[in-house]
């Protein structure tokens, strides 16, 4: 199954390590307005022994469906059926020639009938119904298939990456293991490479002075952003309990507020693994608290909830509903510097949601857009991008938003990263320019801004 490669081969695969500079991004990745597909994604083979850690890291078992994007010579769909007994495991490959070799392979492994190979574009194929999904790509393909993921993954669904990370979305496992060959390693060297907050993030990859490899897991989390409100029945009658989440990929914050004989506020700290989610709330004032551990099903929360008063706890078997919202609609605030009015444009489509940003009389699909629930969160890079191209502001940089609805408004945060030259500052060395953030609140607003002139496509 070890692929021979010849001297003009290696040379391909070793020029795809290059460092970048400044706003530029890899060579071998697609131009705007392009998908990376394998002509733009060097083939680099994972290592056996890797395969194997990727696939044990995921717990693939019987009843595991396994896609691999980008399967090469077909080792890890092979791996998953032979060593870890998947039920099903499929491999997507744009090389017809890798294709045929990964027939071969699996005939000669005798689980041929156990797997598929399928010939085409990894970000057109559907694999939607994938319990486990294997990654070795690179961090702009990673970052380009996030929504796609969340998107059309179940809640639980793990994915696995060798090598690269998925910006500010933090893993639920790392693994590092040692590997005598030089496999596909980068780093994507700009502004915000070592800026944790924001999708160019690539710390947890693996970088040129280090001799390990990083394994990377994910679970995809359910949506849990919104309003939720359930009632806790206490001796006498029962008090309204209403929880307010915000969730940014896994990450989710919010408050609670509980109103009956005694009234109590505070905030949550929530911790989301799939659909499973445990959070802990204890009020401002006051020696109450509850935890609640339970699962979210769709637009229901129902678990079990510990409450605490006066040093006794009692539980219940509790559950919540989460008020229904419409994202669609022209969302309207001002621009992080203040200095002008902005809108993200939201539209429903058959598979989903769309999003676009309108500054002035410009108009920019927000590709990394994501639908959690009761709310959104989104990214763009605004001016200068990794490709080298020019977009609408010389105040550019990375802007995130995350917000929920409440009131007819969208109410949550928005962060700004400039992407301004370097500064020093005393004896601190070079420092990045301030980010802001602040608290956010967009209005829906009807489109009056008339036809839209000019549409740059990411």
């Amino acid at each position: 199954m070890k692929r021979t490669r010849t001297l003009k081969e290696l040379s391909a695969v070793f020029g795809a390590v290059a460092i970048t500079t400044s706003l530029g991004a890899w060579t071998c990745y697609a131009q705007p307005g392009t998908s990376p597909g394998r002509s733009t994604i060097p083939y680099v083979a994972t290592h056996s022994d890797a395969a194997q850690d990727m696939l044990w890291m995921a717990n693939v078992d019987k009843e595991d469906v396994v896609y691999d994007l980008g399967s090469g010579d077909g080792r890890i769909v092979i791996a998953a059926t032979r060593d870890f007994s998947a039920r099903r495991a499929v491999g997507i490959e744009i090389d017809p020639q890798l294709i045929l070799e990964s027939r071969r392979n699996a005939e000669d492994a005798g689980i041929a009938e156990r797997v598929e190979f399928l010939p085409g574009d990894l970000f057109k194929q559907d694999f939607r119904q994938a319990t486990v999904v294997t990654l070795f790509l690179g961090h702009d393909p990673n970052i380009k298939l996030r929504p796609k993921m969340f998107s059309s993954l179940k809640p639980g669904t793990r994915i696995v990456s060798h090598q690269f990370g998925m910006g500010e979305w933090g893993p639920d496992k790392t693994l590092r293991v040692r590997t005598p060959v030089l496999g596909m390693i980068g780093i994507h060297v700009g502004p915000f490479t070592f800026n944790p907050h924001v999708p160019d993030y690539v710390g947890n990859e693996r970088h040129f002075d280090s001799n390990d490899d990083r394994i990377h897991c994910w679970l995809i989390p359910a949506r849990v952003s919104g309003i939720w409100r359930g009632k806790i029945k206490i001796p006498d009658g029962s008090m309204d309990c209403r929880i307010i989440l915000h969730q940014r990929l896994s990450k989710v914050t919010g408050t609670f507020e509980v109103n009956g004989t005694t009234d109590l506020t505070g905030n949550v700290e929530a911790e989301l693994w799939g659909d499973h989610l445990r959070f802990a709330s204890t009020p401002y004032a006051g020696r109450s608290q509850l935890r609640f551990d339970g699962h979210v099903h769709e637009n229901t929360m129902r678990g079990t909830l510990a409450v605490t008063e006066q040093g006794k706890t009692r539980e219940l078997q509790w559950q919540a509903q989460r008020e229904p919202v419409d994202l669609t609609g022209a969302w309207e605030w001002s621009y992080a510097t203040g200095e002008r009015m902005v809108t993200l444009r939201v539209e429903r489509r058959d598979d989903g949601f769309i999003a676009t940003y309108l500054d002035g009389r410009q108009s920019i699909p927000v590709t990394d857009f994501y639908d959690h629930g009761g709310g959104l969160y989104f990214t763009r890079l605004i001016g200068p991008d990794r490709h080298g191209g020019l977009r609408i502001a010389k105040d550019g940089g990375w802007l995130l938003g995350e917000g929920i609805m409440e009131d007819g408004q969208l109410k949550g945060q928005m962060e700004f990263y400039p992407s301004g030259r370097m500064a020093f500052e005393g004896t601190g060395g070079m420092k990045p320019p301030k980010p802001i953030v602040r608290d956010w609140t967009a209005r829906r607003v009807e489109s009056s801004r008339g036809p839209i002139i000019e549409e740059i496509q990411q």
